[in-house]
C-alpha cells in the first residue's frame, strides 16, 4: 500500500543527505537545532529508499525550503541525486528554496563534477564517486543528464562550506538563522534589536524630561526630534556593530 503525505502542519524543511555517519556526526544536531526554531521539517530515516522514492518526492513538492548537504558519500546514492533533480525542478518553478550545504567537501569540486565533459580533472572526493557512478548508469543517459544538470543549478546558489567554521555548532546555527529568514520567521537578532530600540526610548524619555531639566542647562536640545532619533541610531549602531563582531564567522584553519 503507497504511503500517503498529509499536508505538514508548517512550512515543511526537507533534508537531503547520504550516509547514517552523516547523520549521527552533524544531521541529527541540525535536525534538532530547526525543530528547536519551531521549524517543521521532513527527514528520511528508511534505508528502502527505492521502493519509496514516489512519497520521497511528493515530501519535496510540499516543502518550502531544501537542505541538499552534500558530502564525500552523497554520490553512492543515486536515490539522493534523483531526490536532487526533484528539488531542481521545484526551484525552477520558484516552489521551492534549496540551499546548498558542502559538508567536508570542496565546493568547486562538487561544481566541477557536474561538468558532463569532465573538464577539470574530476578526481576529487566528490568528483570521482560521481564520474563512477555515471559510468554505472551509462545505460540511462538522460537520467545522469538529469543528475549534471541538478548539480549545476543547485550549486549556482550561495550555500554554507564546512571548511569556514572551526566547530559545527556556528555551522549548524548560521544554517538554521537562513532557514529562518527564507521563512520569515523573526530571528533572535530582530528580537533583540526591538528591545533594545524600545529600552533607548524609554532611557531617553526619563533622561529629556525628567534629568535634563533639572541638570542640564541646555535641557531644550534634549527634547528636540534630533536628539531623540540621533541618540536612537547611535545606541542600535552600536548594537548592531557589537553583534556582527561577536558573531563574525571563524576563519578557517
Amino acid at each position: 500500500m503507497d504511503e500517503q503525505v498529509q499536508e505538514p502542519l508548517s512550512d515543511q524543511v526537507f533534508i537531503n543527505y547520504r550516509g547514517d555517519e552523516l547523520r549521527e556526526i552533524f544531521v541529527n544536531h541540525l535536525e534538532q537545532q530547526l525543530r528547536n526554531a519551531g521549524i517543521n521539517v521532513f527527514i528520511d530515516t528508511k534505508e528502502q529508499k527505492g521502493r519509496r522514492l514516489q512519497y520521497l518526492f511528493t515530501r519535496i513538492k510540499k516543502s518550502k525550503i531544501a537542505l541538499a548537504i552534500f558530502s564525500k558519500r552523497y554520490c553512492e546514492s543515486k536515490w539522493c541525486l534523483d531526490e536532487l533533480v526533484t528539488m531542481n525542478e521545484q526551484m525552477k518553478k520558484k516552489k521551492l528554496v534549496v540551499i546548498p550545504v558542502f559538508y567536508n567537501v570542496r565546493s568547486d569540486d562538487v561544481k566541477r563534477a557536474a561538468n558532463p565533459d569532465g573538464a577539470g580533472g574530476l578526481d576529487g572526493e566528490f568528483s570521482l564517486p560521481f564520474k563512477q557512478l555515471k559510468q554505472k548508469h551509462a545505460g540511462e543517459p538522460e537520467r545522469v543528464e538529469k543528475w549534471e544538470c541538478a548539480l549545476r543549478s543547485v550549486t549556482k546558489r550561495i550555500g554554507f562550506s564546512r571548511s569556514k567554521y572551526e566547530h559545527d555548532t556556528n555551522f549548524v546555527l548560521d544554517i538554521v538563522k537562513e532557514v529562518k529568514k527564507q521563512l520569515k520567521i523573526p530571528t533572535d537578532e530582530s528580537w533583540s534589536a526591538i528591545g533594545i530600540a524600545i529600552s533607548a526610548i524609554t532611557i531617553n524619555f526619563i533622561f529629556s524630561f525628567f534629568i535634563a531639566p533639572k541638570y542640564l542647562p541646555d535641557q531644550k536640545f534634549f527634547q528636540t526630534p534630533e536628539w531623540f532619533i540621533g541618540s536612537l541610531a547611535v545606541v542600535l549602531a552600536l548594537w548592531f556593530w557589537y553583534k556582527n563582531n561577536q558573531n563574525k564567522a571563524p576563519l578557517p584553519s
